[in-house]
């Protein structure tokens, strides 16, 4: 007989589960903003580590563009992220004096996203390690990646949170105009550029991604479902649409269709069999097959140590069995990578 939770702990878990829910999910990637700094007010101080061996100081009074993006603690899409913004930044190498782009990874992890390829390798743009989330907590960020860029009156210019297939002329157009370079086409027009020669099938199947995660976040999960399937035809190689199937099956609930996905897939990248191991995880474990689910998880843990969603799902089976100090640990462990740990153990004295 599964074990009764007390009646005393149930608010603590429900808490956990509510707040995570709040934040992590995917409406968390369409909110722009942070919790502690708006557009048009002035920008903190700073200083932090950085992985090149220095120091970064942000101080007022510069005169210097400051764009500042939080990447992404996933080793498929910090690459990813890492591409786009050499490509920002390539297109504006005339005005690297008047530009501070700084990039930032959040968590106890910071260093293992950041170990150079090669010896002795080092980053073309300075990151810095927020190892204990003192400059995600301190400025509010929700998600990652999350750019701001700041003006050279340190002000606040522009915020945004997520990612989509128009991350370049967007990031590039609103630096552009904290710098005060001229272009044809405003900040707020660039998302709807048309990249009509980039037609190749990894750019077909980014739209295709991205226009899923629309559909996603509108409630039309069939029109997202079908969005992934032509992504997957135009590259069957290509794993990642259907490990976003997978994951929209899961949040659908229709876990036997989760199951059979994946059970097809194979690959020997380690983030991609972490999410692969994730699904299946999740959708055993909404399915009631606990034990099984539990191990999934477990080993989707172990080769993605930052998997929120995994160390949800973990907290999820804890709860059910009644392992309430169990389910809070996890849930408090998946909830300081989105916020910084001071305001965690604020949260668990509360």
């Amino acid at each position: 007989m599964m074990e009764r939770i007390p009646r005393r702990n149930l608010s603590g878990i429900f808490a956990f589960a509510f707040l995570f829910m709040q934040v992590f999910l995917p409406a968390a990637q369409g909110r722009e903003g942070l919790r502690k700094v708006k557009v048009g007010e002035g920008m903190p101080e700073f200083s932090s580590p950085d992985s090149n061996g220095g120091t970064f100081a942000y101080k007022h009074g510069r005169r210097k563009v400051l764009a500042l993006a939080f990447l992404p603690t996933s080793q498929r899409r910090m690459e990813r992220t890492l591409s786009d913004i050499e490509k920002v930044l390539d297109s504006l190498r005339e005005n690297t004096e008047q530009l501070h782009f700084i990039g930032v990874v959040s968590g106890p992890l910071a260093k293992d996203f950041l170990k150079p390829r090669k010896p002795g390798e080092k980053h073309t743009f300075p990151v810095l390690l927020d190892g204990d989330f003192q400059l995600w907590g301190r400025l509010g960020v929700i998600a990652a990646p999350t750019i701001i860029v700041v003006g050279k009156d340190d002000k606040v210019l522009w915020i945004k949170a997520g990612y989509g297939y128009d991350f370049v002329p967007v990031v590039r157009a609103y630096i552009k105009q904290a710098l005060g370079i001229a272009q044809e086409t405003t900040p707020e027009d660039a998302h709807q550029v048309k990249t009509v020669t980039n037609d190749t099938i990894a750019a077909r199947i980014q739209r295709h991604l991205q226009m899923a995660k629309m559909l996603e976040k509108k409630g039309r999960v069939e029109s997202a479902i079908s969005e992934l399937r032509k992504a997957a035809m135009l590259d069957p190689n290509s794993t990642e649409p259907t490990l976003e199937l997978g994951e929209l099956f899961c949040r659908a609930g229709r876990n036997k269709e989760a199951l059979n996905l994946v059970e097809k897939l194979r690959t020997t990248k380690k983030a991609d069999k972490a999410r692969l191991l994730l699904i299946s995880g999740w959708a055993r474990r909404q399915m009631g097959e606990l034990e099984i689910a539990e191990k999934l998880l477990l080993e989707a843990t172990t080769l993605e140590p930052a998997s929120i969603r995994a160390l949800f799902e973990l907290g999820k089976i804890h709860q059910a069995r009644g392992q309430t100090e169990k389910a809070m640990k996890s849930y408090y462990k998946a909830l300081t990578i989105v916020f910084d740990q001071s305001e965690g153990e604020k949260f668990l004295d509360d």
